[in-house]
């Protein structure tokens, strides 16, 4: 039986600004609002936001399940 693999966070971390994020590292966003989580694609963070603090960045998450403006960012990685 294969088990889907984990998102594991890294407690009390975060890297401030966006950029300084390694790649490695998996960045989740979920809606405290519902509960959704979803892997946060920074490709698609618009360009005036690549150098922003994490705290100016989740303020524009929207939800794509309850259309709420309550995101949070996560760091982690999935394991087995």
């Amino acid at each position: 039986m294969v088990t889907a693999p984990r998102f594991q966070e890294i407690r009390d971390w975060s890297p401030g600004y966006i950029n300084v994020t390694p790649e490695h590292v998996t960045i989740m966003a979920e809606c405290t609002a519902c509960g959704a989580t979803r892997e946060f694609a920074r490709e698609k963070l618009p360009s005036h936001l690549h150098f922003s603090l994490i705290s100016e960045i989740e303020p524009h998450l929207k939800c794509s399940s309850c259309g709420a403006k309550a995101g949070k960012l996560r760091f982690g990685s999935y394991v087995a």
